[in-house]
């Protein structure tokens, strides 16, 4: 495993190392991820999910909390009409519905004061905005999204100065953009001094729970991967084999792999163009000791689902030699001995990474291994095995089985976080000093 330091700089460290100006309070520009799912009704836009919105609570409390005023930037969506520039009326819709604003709105009724809006991220709109924070601080604003400018993710260093001049210190607090080198992640602590810039709560947060290396003697760590393909986890696969001690893998890549063993798998989804390399890593993780579990029979069906399915159309499959599946079924869950097996293998670790659904979880009664293995980390986690869940579609199931709260943590990143679970350094946080 790898080695790091103890820690990053902190809020708390640039909230001890920030002076005031002589005539007014110290403006610390915190980049976090208020990237949420809206929906519309004609032009009122609606948050679905305020979640990335609450995650940042802590580290704006603790700026507004030590008398500085907080300026908060993000990015929202994929504003490609509005990079454009163009005076058109699609266009102008786009940078209606990617608007930041009812973020701001949402923002002001959870903190339970005013929250003021820049209508622009740079320019004379931001320093009008910034203009307005109290002289002695306690303020808030959010300033519009950073990506109606295409510097931001192309981290141009005239954007990148433009939004370090709106401040005295820096935080990044959006985890699910720090594994993008974007002006408002890497470009901006780049033209600051290290001292005022550091990592928020939530990010702080993210790094305890899913860095490995700081694991103690006599401890294991246990990861599972699922999802449809193998192209799209690969290299989270192969760096977390450094990582971790086992490895289980479910969902549709788990096929590519029990292909790559010689076991008929029917007509379930195989990339074909992988197997050679699935056969790689089984046998890499034969060499290095480290343990990879696949699931030992499947629930099939004969077409993919397009709505619930009567169990007895359903068959399920022993995934060995002697067995497989079938022509003509495809393999959309895990089977009842797989979760029994899996559970077991978990129950040894110190620590479980779980990124991935074991098969077609909206749909019963395909939910039921995904149901079963999240039942088996509930367990665990009653017992002290610290419990990790990211990605996605992984926490779509815990709150469709109504269990976001059965596990030690539920990471808000998507690439971020199988980045940092393949041992890479995230841009976001490499930009960060460590911590004296």
């Amino acid at each position: 495993m790898s080695t790091h330091p103890s820690r990053k700089r902190n809020v708390f460290d640039v909230l001890d190392s920030v002076s005031d100006h002589p005539t007014r309070a110290a403006n610390v520009l915190i980049r976090v991820d208020f990237n949420v799912p809206m929906s519309f009704d004609g032009d009122k836009g609606t948050i679905t999910d305020d979640s990335r919105i609450r995650a940042a609570l802590p580290t704006i409390k603790a700026v507004i909390e030590a008398k500085c005023n907080a300026i908060l930037v993000s990015h929202m969506g994929r504003p490609k009409l509005v990079q454009t520039g163009k005076d058109d009326e699609e266009t102008a819709k786009q940078k209606h519905q990617l608007s930041l604003r009812p973020a701001a709105e949402r923002l002001s009724e959870l903190l339970g004061k005013t929250v003021g809006f820049g209508e622009d991220c740079i320019g004379d709109k931001a320093k009008a905005a910034v203009g307005e924070l109290p002289k002695k601080g306690g303020g808030v604003i959010l300033l519009e999204n950073l990506r109606f400018y295409k510097a931001e993710e192309k981290n141009e260093e005239d954007f990148a100065r433009s939004l370090a001049s709106l401040a005295d210190a820096y935080v990044n607090d959006a985890f699910g953009t720090s594994h993008r080198a974007h002006a408002s992640v890497a470009g901006v602590p780049a033209l600051m001094s290290e001292e005022v810039c550091g990592l928020g709560c939530l990010v702080s947060s993210e790094l305890a729970y899913l860095d490995f290396s700081n694991m103690k003697e006599g401890e294991t760590v246990t990861a599972i991967i699922g999802g449809s393909k193998v192209s799209t986890k690969l290299p989270v696969i192969k760096g977390l084999l450094n990582q971790v001690d086992s490895l289980i893998l479910g969902g549709g890549l788990a096929f590519t792999f029990i292909k790559a063993k010689g076991i008929p798998v029917g007509n379930s989804l195989v990339e074909d163009s992988m197997v050679d390399t699935a056969k790689e890593i089984l046998e890499y993780a034969n060499e290095h000791g480290k343990t990879i579990v696949l699931p030992v029979d499947a629930v099939c069906g004969t077409s993919f689902p397009s709505g619930p399915v009567d169990k007895k159309d359903t068959k399920t499959f022993d995934l060995d030699s002697s067995g497989g599946v079938e022509d003509g079924w495809s393999g959309f869950d895990i089977g009842p001995k797989s979760v029994e097996l899996i559970c077991n293998a978990l129950k040894s670790a110190s620590k479980v990474v779980f990124n991935g659904p074991m098969g077609v979880f909206e749909i019963p009664p395909y939910d039921e291994g995904t149901r079963g293995l999240v039942d088996g980390l509930e367990e665990i986690t009653k017992n002290g095995t610290i419990t990790v869940v990211g990605g996605g579609d992984s926490v779509a199931a815990l709150e469709q089985f109504g269990k976001t709260d059965v596990v030690s943590y539920v990471s808000t990143g998507g690439g971020a976080t199988l980045e940092l679970l393949a041992g890479d350094e995230l841009p976001g946080v490499t930009a960060i000093a460590d911590f004296d």
